[in-house]
């Protein structure tokens, strides 16, 4: 990674808003590391992972139906919601006994506006000023494309988080090197 290329996040909460391919070069994306065999939250999030779109060798795609991330910012406080609707929850965890089941039914599942409910959420401390240059990093006028007239963004949505799922605890680095290594896969969450 360059020097002049902001770095933000915590390899204790597994979250980074950094450079990793396969962006291009120069440009930061947030980052989750999702553990396969982590807490409830994460085994749940990779049985949805499931649903993805191979494109590039190594790279899988979501579509909105099926995973789906949530970026806000409070003050310097960067969070990231994966959010689904409670039927995929439900189809995830068909193959899965029945304890795992009970376990995501327990989980304190909030049912968003639009009937999504959040999988995993994420949150790390950020310098929103360092981060303005990223356009569609970040939600908010300062971040995204051009408004149009009413006050939408012209652009596209926000750039996708990058999430690398990978099996047991992992560092920044250490993900890195698994990726390298084909030990890790990449998966591309669209993003609002």
């Amino acid at each position: 990674m360059s020097p002049s290329l902001p770095h933000f996040g915590d390899d204790s909460v597994r979250m980074w808003v950094t450079a990793l391919p396969p962006s291009e070069p120069g440009e930061v994306n947030i980052v989750l590391g999702v553990d396969t065999r982590g807490g409830v939250d994460e085994r749940l999030a990779c049985d949805l992972f499931n649903y993805g779109h191979e494109g590039e060798e190594g790279v899988f795609y979501l579509l909105p139906m099926d995973l789906w991330a949530r970026v806000e910012v409070t003050g310097d406080r960067l969070a990231v919601r994966l959010v689904t609707s409670p039927e995929r929850v439900t189809e995830a965890g068909r193959h899965r006994d029945e304890e795992f089941r009970r376990a995501v039914a327990d989980l304190a599942r909030e049912e968003l506006p639009d009937g999504r409910v959040t999988v995993l959420r994420r949150e790390i401390r950020i310098d929103p000023a360092a981060l303005a240059g990223q356009v569609g990093l970040l939600p908010g006028p300062g971040h995204r494309a051009e408004l149009g007239p009413e006050g939408e963004p012209c652009g596209d949505d926000l750039r996708p988080v990058l999430v690398l799922d990978h099996v047991g605890p992992a560092t920044l680095d250490q993900l890195r090197t698994a990726l390298a290594d084909g030990e890790a896969g990449v998966l591309v969450v669209g993003a609002d």
